[in-house]
Parts: C-alpha cells; structure tokens; sequence
C-alpha cells in the first residue's frame, strides 16, 4: 500500500509542483506506473486503480487527478469530507473571525462617520446565530468537495480506511469490506 500511496502522491505532485521539485525521472516512472495500473485493473483484477486514504484537502486533490488520469478512484472519507480544514479548521474559524471583524467595524464611530455612516445604539450580535453561519459555510464547501468528486466518478467510502497489511488492500472500519487497487 505505501507503493501505491507514494505513487498517487507522485502523480499529484507532478501536476502540481515545477520541474524542478518532482525529478522528470520520478514522473516518467509515475506516469509508466499509472497506465500499467489501468490496463491492469482493467482486467478486473482489483476494485480499483487507486485507493486514497483521507479525504482533506490533499486526499481530494489526489482523487482530483487520479480521475484527470482516467484512473477508477476510492477514496476513503472516514464520514469527514474535507477533512479538518474544511469542518473544523479554516473554514469555520475564518468565519468567526470574518463576523468578529464586522462587529468591531461597525463599533468604530470614528470610522464609520468618516464614511458618512452613523450607528444609532449598540451593535449587537447573536453567538449562536455567528457559529450556525460558520456551521452553514463550512456545510456548503463540504457539499461542494463531495459533489466534485462524485460528478468525476470517484466513490467516497464513508468508512475509515485501515491498512490490512496486504500491499494492495484497505479495510473499510466501519463495514470490514476490503477493497483492492492495483500497485505495480
């Protein structure tokens, strides 16, 4: 399995990073392993060409270009699409900040006059109607990630997947399906 993850990370590196951070020699033997992969899997010999581990921002990328390679994708969501960035992490603490920041604006007298605009009172704000906004974003871009890979063809296995040992298997946590993906 670390052949196979270390393969997808090089294909995506290779898509993403200059020349000279990816040698052309590891994405020609990369880009050699990918179509063996296929035709192989092809063959109906495994589930998939490429199983994926992780469903943040870098497992999505991954899946991104596995399917841009015509390659079958899996990937494992572990019920967390997007992963913590998306859920628990960037987005939503960005949110906060983003409504923190309106609030102290528009407590600014000084400020805002210089524009023309006067608040009448206290500006006030609700901490539970801030938290559903961040909820309700951090919601949308989770429903975005999945629907950009189920619209390429890429299947999200909601377990979390767990390595069994074997070089081309991964175990689904939840269901203890093991799905195969081909590795040269």
């Amino acid at each position: 399995m670390k052949y196979l993850i270390a393969t997808t990370l090089l294909t995506a590196a290779s898509a993403f990073s200059p020349a000279s951070r990816v040698t052309q020699q590891s994405v020609r033997t990369t880009q050699q392993t990918s179509s063996s992969s296929l035709d192989a899997s092809k063959c109906g010999n495994y589930d998939y060409d490429v199983i994926i581990v992780g469903c943040g921002v870098g497992g999505h990328g991954a899946a991104l270009h596995s399917r841009a390679q015509d390659l079958s994708t899996a990937i494992f969501s572990g019920a967390d699409v997007g992963g913590t960035c998306v859920n628990r992490g960037c987005v939503p603490s960005k949110a906060l900040l983003a409504a923190s920041g309106r609030v102290r604006e528009m407590q600014a007298e000084n400020h805002l006059s210089e524009f023309g605009i006067t608040v009448d009172g206290e500006v006030k704000f609700d901490r539970e109607g801030v938290a559903n906004h961040a909820k309700q974003l951090a919601n949308k871009v989770k429903g975005n990630l999945e629907g950009s890979l189920t619209a390429l063809g890429v299947d999200i296995v909601e377990g979390r997947g767990v390595l069994t040992g074997k070089v081309n298997e991964v175990k689904d946590d939840a269901s203890g399906k093991v799905y195969t993906a081909k590795v040269s």
